[in-house]
């Protein structure tokens, strides 16, 4: 009885382990959104195919599209239930202080509405917190990447 607990135990810390380790936000950047769509497909199954298109801002929006756009290295969309048009950003560094910018100027209000790994943004925000994405919280002085937990 005490083995097979043991065993059982050792079971249970290897695929928690491996279930943490699958959640790791680290999407192969070097092949830019192609990169983020595979590594999302490991994960989920889901966003397969990318779609690319040059109006960043219909897809964003005018506003955000002004904040975001001069970080965006590169973009497209996937389908990844419950999204149609999933966002894949790569982001270039910065868009924390353009935010803050934004904020204290009243061109924005609250929160960007991106979730946030290192160097890239889904625009997603149902299931990000398990890919182990960060949002980005603002306050008028300051910006910080919080871990998303589940509602």
């Amino acid at each position: 009885m005490k083995r097979a607990l043991i065993a059982l135990l050792v079971v249970g810390s290897v695929a928690c382990a491996l279930l943490v380790a699958r959640a790791d936000p680290a999407p192969d950047l070097t092949k830019g959104v192609d990169g983020i769509a595979a590594w999302l497909n490991d994960l989920t199954g889901e966003c397969s195919k990318v779609r690319r298109d040059n109006d960043f801002t219909s897809f964003a929006g005018s506003v955000r599209a002004k904040v975001y756009e001069p970080f965006v290295a590169e973009w497209g969309t996937c389908t990844k239930e419950p999204y149609q048009r999933l966002g894949l950003i790569v982001l270039r560094p910065g868009i924390e202080e353009a935010w803050l910018r934004a904020l204290a100027n009243g061109e924005v209000r609250g929160d960007p509405d991106l979730a946030f790994g290192d160097g890239f943004a889904l625009t997603g925000s149902i299931g990000m917190e398990h890919l182990g994405l960060r949002r980005l919280e603002c306050t008028p002085s300051a910006c910080s990447f919080v871990q998303i937990e589940h509602h």
